[in-house]
């Protein structure tokens, strides 16, 4: 075993060592079709070693953030001095594309650009030193809550002349995360200047990870904390007592037949109770009767 690759386990767990071992027999192989592990070192400008759990990074391909992987994805990470991320895991990736590595040191703020293109072996080492600079800081009070069964609010506290990008993932993958307020993921769209986002490409059916990171007149900052949002099953559409989503006349019909001919209940039952004041009776279907037909007001749910 050479001088390096001693130290290099001594750095890194058995586990992660072992498992880039068999990374570096096996990946010849498998390299005309794809690409390997980028690993390397990750020092202060002082030549110290950062502290595990102190680095933040994110990595894109192609000159675009449609897709980004960021410390804690899988197969990515940050261990002892040494990071590493893997290429396989980019839907775009093939040797000879672009790819940019953005690093920070949350502690004392430095931070470094690492840029190259992805290589033609399976296992590349690039060491990063950090600098000073004047990076923007993760957002704060990142939330994220379900306004209805196919929206999300996410939001966060706004800093004057910083603009925001949001990045979302199903809650039941640990990779990549995806751009959602410019899915092409164009450098020269800013993002967001605002304090929150409406997503409306979500259902009340999956979980979902939101990252969001800010840029400071083009400067990319720290990813914010994963924020994760699962399906609400306490929502429910006011006077949509067959729970098909809608309002229409099948959910009188259902109203209907719970009442009089032994019907199954609505479920939850506060949808059909849909005038205001309990319990379920005639006034309700007297409510979406009149608002359906007669221009009435909307179902109220208590």
């Amino acid at each position: 075993m050479s001088v390096f690759m001693k130290k290099f386990k001594h750095k890194i767990s058995e586990p992660k060592f072992v498992l880039i071992c068999i990374s570096i027999i096996l990946m010849p192989f498998f390299s005309v079709y794809s690409q390997g592990t980028i690993f390397g070192t990750v020092r202060n400008s002082d030549l110290s070693t950062p502290e595990d759990g102190i680095v933040n990074f994110l990595g894109y391909l192609d000159n675009t953030d449609e897709e980004i992987r960021i410390e804690s994805c899988v197969g990515a990470g940050y261990d002892s001095g040494y990071w590493y991320d893997d290429f396989q895991n980019y839907l775009t990736e093939a040797p000879g594309n672009p790819y940019d590595f953005h690093f920070f040191n949350i502690i004392n703020g430095e931070g470094a650009i690492l840029s190259g293109s992805i290589p033609f072996d399976s296992y590349h080492q690039e060491d990063v030193q950090l600098t000073s600079g004047q990076w923007p800081a993760p957002p704060e009070n990142v939330a994220a809550i379900y306004l209805s069964d196919s929206t999300i609010r996410i939001s966060w506290t706004y800093l004057s002349g910083y603009t925001y990008r949001i990045y979302r993932r199903l809650s039941s993958s640990s990779g990549s995360f995806f751009r959602i307020d410019d899915p092409s993921g164009s450098p020269s769209n800013p993002g967001v200047a605002d304090s929150l986002y409406i997503d409306n490409t979500v259902d009340n059916t999956n979980g979902y990870d939101y990252i969001i990171i800010a840029l400071d007149n083009g400067f990319i900052g720290l990813h914010s904390n994963i924020i994760s949002v699962q399906p609400d099953s306490s929502y429910f559409v006011c006077g949509d007592a067959d729970g098909n989503g809608l309002i229409q006349i099948f959910d009188i019909t259902y109203i209907v037949a719970y009442l009089y001919l032994g019907g199954p209940a609505p479920d939850p039952m506060e949808a059909a109770d849909c005038d205001g004041a309990p319990p379920l009776n005639i006034f309700d279907i007297s409510r979406l009767v009149g608002y359906l037909y007669l221009g009435g007001p909307p179902p109220v749910c208590e």
